[in-house]
């Protein structure tokens, strides 16, 4: 026989206060640019094991990683609130990561893996 026990929906805390949802969304957004400028640090350090290595191979692995990594920055940045430094620190990188990512391309004549192909994206 199935039990039939009732059972009682309810909150297992308060409701947050608009005071608390907003630091939440403050401290995502601190975490988010953190994030970002952790991830470009680390495209530009497998650009840099990318020009070091004579190993085919692993330079285009490393390069494919910087790329996907540029990628991502560009779709992430637009969809948080960046304060100006943390603006000024990304763009900075993207850029710096764009000439490194060009520079390989006419270095190698091979072409920097991306999403359908497109050409690298120009920063604003």
């Amino acid at each position: 026989m199935v039990s039939k026990k009732r059972r009682v929906w309810g909150h297992a805390a308060p409701k947050p206060t608009a005071d608390e949802l907003i630091s939440s969304c403050e401290r995502l957004n601190r975490a988010s640019a953190n994030f970002l400028k952790i991830d470009i640090q680390t495209a530009l350090t497998f650009m840099d094991t990318a020009r070091q290595t004579r190993d085919r191979e692993r330079q285009e692995r490393n390069v494919r990683a910087a790329s996907r990594a540029y990628e991502t920055v560009l779709n992430f940045m637009d969809r948080i609130v960046l304060g100006d430094e943390d603006t000024r620190i990304l763009t900075t990188g993207l850029e710096q990561l764009r000439s490194e990512l060009e520079g390989f391309e006419q270095r190698s004549g091979t072409p920097v893996a991306r999403p359908e192909n497109h050409p690298l994206i120009k920063i604003k």
